[in-house]
């Protein structure tokens, strides 16, 4: 598995894996490593063609993107899983729902949404232009439609304090995304899934996180996915963009703490 997907294992105890967003990598998750591996067992994967993962074919779509995670869990045979999604990553946790995820005892979704666009019934997402106007971006030049991006995850006072920091340069990192055409391809499928379905399937406990200025995924998409997973948590963090597992990285852990020991 590991010479098509990348992926690394710190630490003993119940597992926890951890799956990224769109063209970003694993290092996101450093801190979170760091802290928890005491603890836990902590799996890092680099998404298909993310990182240092293979930039295998596609479809680069949520569904392969749900069958190598499936893949993992069952090559690694992880049993009492918790399942940890960022952004597009809590999207590919909800298409792994549209069917039962065997080994699976708990989730949890930061800043998620489970429909990235409005539509007539519903109202939670941006608006199709704006994913439109990334993706023209993208298309005309690959990294200024990046670094676009990477600047929507912050506040403006978020940006003001972590522009030139090592964690803004870490997460910006443009040798880690994948090619072109996969990015474009994930771009429509953010544009096309709607996940709002997979909600009543997740009978699990479920911590839902998401930042008051979240500007990717609205907040309201939160409370919404909140409503409809039966046996859900929910934290909101004031001030705070679309990368709280950073920004509010204390907060967030203690709160990740609390939910794996109520388990």
């Amino acid at each position: 598995m590991n010479q098509k997907i990348h992926y690394n294992i710190q630490g003993e105890g119940k597992p926890i894996l951890l799956i990224h967003g769109w063209a970003m990598h694993s290092g996101v998750w450093t801190d979170f490593v760091r802290d928890f591996s005491s603890m836990f067992k902590i799996i890092t994967m680099d998404l298909r063609g993310h990182g240092k993962s293979v930039p295998m074919e596609g479809p680069y779509t949520f569904a392969t993107f749900a069958e190598d995670v499936a893949s993992l869990i069952f090559a690694l045979k992880l049993k009492s899983l918790t399942l940890v999604g960022w952004s597009m990553g809590a999207s590919i946790l909800l298409k792994m729902f549209e069917r039962p995820v065997p080994g699976v005892d708990s989730i949890v979704l930061i800043s998620g949404n489970p429909s990235f666009v409005k539509r007539k019934d519903y109202k939670q997402g941006v608006p199709h232009v704006t994913v439109q106007r990334l993706s023209r971006q993208v298309s005309r030049n690959y990294k200024k439609g990046l670094l676009y991006f990477y600047g929507l995850l912050f506040t403006q006072e978020e940006r003001a304090v972590l522009l030139n920091s090592s964690t803004f340069l870490g997460l910006a990192d443009t040798n880690t995304v994948p090619q072109k055409q996969a990015a474009l391809e994930l771009l429509r499928c953010l544009e096309d899934e709607d996940l709002r379905s997979s909600l009543n399937n997740i009978q699990v406990p479920t911590l839902i996180i998401h930042g008051r200025q979240d500007r990717i995924c609205v907040p309201d998409a939160a409370q919404y996915m909140h409503e409809r997973i039966s046996r859900s948590h929910i934290l909101f963090l004031e001030d705070t963009g679309h990368v709280p597992f950073i920004i509010k990285k204390e907060e967030v852990h203690h709160e990740i703490k609390e939910f794996l020991e109520s388990l």
